[in-house]
């Protein structure tokens, strides 16, 4: 795991762990919801800046890095969004996967039928954003091993949380809103003019790493 901090919502720092490798977050008791709006997109930019080619597939039974107790699977609700995580039964923290941690702050929605049709007519098998196994859009919707839906960033939600900046952060009052919702909303760049047999990284992790260009 790797720690880094970030800016508090009131006062102060908040140190979170990364295992980037595994694309998970963990997270001691409370501090998620602490992240300001500016460390959650902070948060983005560390993700695409450590991004890899390859990801290490989640064992079904995980420690808490605190006691060594067995963490729990645990369903949350956060208004009407449902998002998942693994928490320390004795209240040190929890370990909360990536594509979770950005469902919780309401960033990721799932694909919508028209999407999927353009998708589908350009690409054949994407990665599953929460677990990173194939999906084959010829045949799927949701990924056939751990049944979450095909998601991308929501580009409403994004823009929401620039705007939150604007009055603080001069430099991201000059963001383009308009066009990050059309990038968002696109295939990636690399991604279109492939051969569609090819596997191509999940479309989470693509719409992470505009937003993080467009924060540099």
């Amino acid at each position: 795991m790797r720690a880094l901090d970030f800016a508090a919502s009131l006062t102060g720092r908040v140190t979170i762990d990364f295992c980037f490798a595994c694309q998970v977050i963990w997270f001691d008791a409370h501090k998620s919801t602490e992240l300001s709006p500016g460390s959650v997109l902070e948060v983005f930019k560390a993700l695409d800046a450590n991004r890899s080619e390859t990801r290490n597939t989640l064992p079904e039974l995980l420690d808490c890095p605190r006691c060594h107790a067995r963490l729990e699977l645990t369903q949350d609700l956060q208004y009407t969004t449902h998002f998942s995580y693994y928490r320390c039964m004795f209240g040190h923290g929890r370990l909360t996967p990536v594509l979770q941690f950005l469902r919780e702050k309401n960033f990721v929605r799932p694909i919508s039928g028209p999407e999927l049709a353009t998708l589908k007519a350009k690409l054949r098998t994407i990665q599953c954003s929460n677990c990173g196994a194939p999906v084959d859009l010829e045949h799927d919707t949701a990924c056939p091993y751990c049944r979450s839906p095909i998601s991308i960033l929501d580009p409403d939600a994004v823009s929401k949380t620039l705007h939150e900046l604007a009055s603080a952060e001069t430099r991201r009052q000059t963001l383009d809103v308009n066009a990050l919702a059309e990038a968002l909303l696109a295939l990636p760049p690399e991604t279109r003019s492939v051969d569609r047999s090819r596997l191509v990284g999940d479309l989470v992790a693509a719409g992470v790493g505009i937003v993080a260009s467009l924060l540099r």
